[in-house]
């Protein structure tokens, strides 16, 4: 009898690291690949990919990569997944594929990109698939509608039912009513603010948001949010201009989002409304707008620079930030720690748990996740990107509909949920999906981390700092030690390493006067010791760091 296996190697009962496999006899199709973000355990960990070693064995039967949007939760992991499992088409809309290629750019990494617009089909093996663009906080997103032997599967990841977007056209409904009405088996549909009741509001409400805090903002107007979310910055930058103030860009992040937004026509602005931060120097602060990147408080970011004192830009009295974002589960302390030190620092703070209208979600409530429900009327349904607990209200929001709760799947990643033609479904297939972690050394492989350290040690050494502190005070009990191998010959670099301590000491005192948590500790002074000796020597030493409390 004919089937389809659904697997998700990421995106079940979780928000983040979309990746969904679907299977027949003979053909794979994946949509999305994303990355994941580290829980605080994960000390040294920058980010979680999915585990891809259900496909190992299958490469042969992929046909392609299908991206629904430019998020990095569901584009992300490409550069690490595609080289893994050879070059295999990646189709996905204009927008989407600028921000993947500039992805993979960043890794020397090319791929088969080929572009897809509403109304286009893909044939591709057991599986005919259509593409409708809905609205979401990005541009071009897309819905799946994907035939496959035995019915229609509609993919709805990430979306809400706005009606004046800011940026492309509105929803089409009456083309997805036109596939409900062809019969879905199907719907496998973002879940994340099932919890909420009405519809989402709309983006451009943001527009009046900005104009309301620009108008009381006497001196730099601040706009933090995810680095991706065009659309967000277009209405603050189209405040601003009306409000004659000139636009820095301030991230790396912000900077290639927004320039290539520029660059492919998605915003079109004048180019003499940017300035760089060395030419905003020459300006009033009333009379400049920057867009910054780090508003989940990311270590390194942007934004936390400035705060920490370690920017060219500082804070001043009369400058606004305003945090116009979701928080990510697990980034709340990083960011209220921000969020204090830019009030002690003398600058004023607008966020959503004060300033309720401050943020829009790109997610769909509760109604807008039943209209779709209604539009499409499928005979199962398949909550994704969202915690147990969003599949949980979703599926009590479609059992209010008249849902049976057998027709409503709430699995876990690598559960297989096999359907056959006849309606039957069965779950009794599970596969292994590990944590893959991600860090600055390697991807969830010891064997290739201990070659990198292998090379470094062998080219260019290895620095240990040992650092001893008074655990209740935090303060540093005597001098901090530095051990050196492979690296300098200390009798003749004793200023070096001289140096080297107050350099310690700085970001030991910088850690004490912020109040951060003291996890945050190791990877700052690794850091600035990286830096440090590079920018005296020309060469990367392996750091370690060692903190005694007494």
């Amino acid at each position: 009898m004919k089937s389809v296996k659904i697997i998700s190697l990421g995106g079940f009962g979780q928000v983040t690291n979309n990746m969904f496999v679907y299977e027949t006899e003979k053909d794979i199709l994946i949509v999305d690949c994303g990355i994941g973000f580290p829980t605080e355990e994960m000390r040294g960990v920058d980010l979680l990919i999915p585990d891809i070693s259900y496909l190992a064995s299958k490469k042969e039967k992929i046909r392609g990569f299908i991206i629904s949007h430019g998020h990095y939760d569901h584009i992300g992991a490409l550069p690490y997944v595609l080289p893994q499992l050879g070059k295999l088409p990646v189709f996905g809309s204009k927008w989407a594929l600028a921000l993947a290629k500039e992805k993979l750019s960043e890794f020397g990494f090319g791929a088969n990109f080929q572009e897809i617009s509403e109304g286009k089909k893909l044939f591709l093996g057991d599986f005919q698939v259509e593409f409708i663009q809905v609205t979401h906080s990005i541009p071009e997103t897309m819905h799946l509608v994907i035939s496959t032997p035995i019915g229609i599967f509609y993919h709805a990841a990430d979306f809400k039912l706005d009606l004046t977007p800011v940026m492309g056209k509105p929803t089409d409904q009456n083309l997805i009513s036109q596939v409900g009405k062809r019969g879905v088996f199907c719907l496998a549909s973002d879940c994340l603010r099932a919890e909420r009741p009405g519809f989402t509001p709309p983006e451009s409400k943001l527009q009046d948001m900005f104009e309301r805090e620009i108008k009381t903002c006497s001196g730099r107007f601040f706009v933090t949010a995810m680095s991706s979310d065009i659309s967000r910055f277009k209405q603050a930058i189209e405040v601003s201009q009306k409000h004659k103030r000139k636009v820095v860009l301030v991230g790396r992040s912000v900077e290639k989002n927004i320039e290539l937004a520029l660059k492919l026509s998605y915003l079109k602005f004048p180019q003499n409304l940017f300035l760089l931060i060395k030419e905003a120097k020459r300006f009033p602060s009333s009379s400049l707008t920057l867009l910054v990147a780090g508003s989940q408080g990311q270590i390194g970011s942007a934004l936390e620079k400035i705060v920490a004192g370690e920017h060219e830009i500082k804070i001043e009295k009369g400058d606004k930030i305003v945090f116009s974002t979701d928080y990510i589960p697990g980034n709340e302390v990083a960011i209220y720690t921000l969020i204090d030190e830019i009030m002690r620092q003398g600058g004023e703070v607008s966020y959503p748990d004060v300033t309720s209208d401050i943020h829009v979600s790109g997610h769909g409530s509760s109604s807008d996740l039943k209209k779709l429900i209604e539009m499409i009327k499928p005979k199962f349904l398949l909550p994704i990107g969202g915690n147990f607990r969003h599949m949980v209200a979703y599926k009590k929001l479609a059992q209010g509909l008249g849902f049976e709760e057998n027709k409503i799947i709430l699995p876990d990643n690598g559960q297989i949920i096999k359907f056959f033609e006849d309606g039957k479904v069965d779950l009794s297939e599970v596969v292994e999906v590990k944590t893959i972690m991600v860090d600055a050394l390697g991807v969830g492989d010891v064997g290739n981390v201990v070659l990198r350290d292998r090379k470094i040690l062998s080219q260019e050494g290895i620095v240990v700092a040992i650092i001893v502190l008074d655990q209740a005070t935090f303060e540093l009990v005597g001098e901090p030690e530095i051990v050196t191998r492979g690296f300098v010959y200390v009798k003749e670099s004793e200023r070096l390493l001289k140096e080297a301590k107050v350099e310690i000491k700085k970001v030991l005192a910088k850690w004490r006067t912020r109040r951060r948590e003291f996890r945050f500790v190791l990877g700052d002074l690794q850091e600035h010791l990286e830096k440090f000796f590079f920018q005296k020597t020309g060469r990367r030493p392996l750091i370690l760091t060692q903190v005694i409390k007494v």
